[in-house]
């Protein structure tokens, strides 16, 4: 079916406007977080709506993108987030900074993951207890997924599975999927991470 050409000329407007809109906002974002964030890397960029709680110990490497929604929060001060270069963070997803997060270089953290870096153990109300997590270089987290506070370490070049509730370290070059994660491949021995 054709549309009328001046139907597809008023289309293309719109398109081109909410284009360049989106375009501005982007700028505006990532100049706002360059003003407000410990450090941010040579080119990093923030959509609208990215926010971190205490951004005076949040350190961003470079050529990174933040995805609209993304969140970062701590329930005590003081524990710092510090992320690597080339990471790209999704929509939606919650990074819990109470006990400190350090995100290698050239992860990928797919939509509405959560990670956690406390523990309240069995009373909700009782005083968070931080627990560190880092998260090794070149890891691919897939979408949905949960990474509670008993896994301190997620290791180089793992994957994790779409939507996985990961309750244990992670080894290097591991897939792991399910609920509780367990390992479903190991790294193959001609597998060579980005060091």
């Amino acid at each position: 079916m054709l549309l009328d050409p001046c139907l597809r000329q008023m289309f293309r407007i719109r398109r081109l406007a909410s284009a360049l809109r989106r375009r501005i906002l982007m700028v505006l974002a990532t100049r706002w977080h360059r003003a407000i964030l410990a450090c941010v890397g040579m080119g990093s960029r923030f959509q609208p709506g990215v926010r971190f709680d205490q951004p005076g110990i949040v350190s961003v490497g470079a050529h990174c993108y933040f995805w609209r929604g993304c969140a970062a929060s701590a329930e005590l001060l003081g524990a710092p987030l510090v992320i690597g270069d080339t990471v790209q963070i999704n929509r939606d997803v919650h990074l819990d900074t109470t006990g400190g997060l350090v995100i290698g270089d050239g992860v990928l953290i797919s939509e509405r993951v959560v990670i956690y870096t406390h523990d309240h153990g069995d009373d909700p109300r009782s005083v968070p207890l931080p627990l560190p997590k880092t998260i090794g270089a070149d890891v691919w987290i897939g979408a949905r997924a949960v990474i509670l506070p008993q896994c301190r370490r997620i290791g180089v070049g793992a994957i994790i599975a779409a939507g996985a509730v990961v309750t244990r370290d992670v080894p290097d070059g591991a897939t792991v999927g399910g609920n509780p994660a367990r390992v479903l491949r190991g790294c193959a021995p001609d597998v060579q991470v980005a060091a």
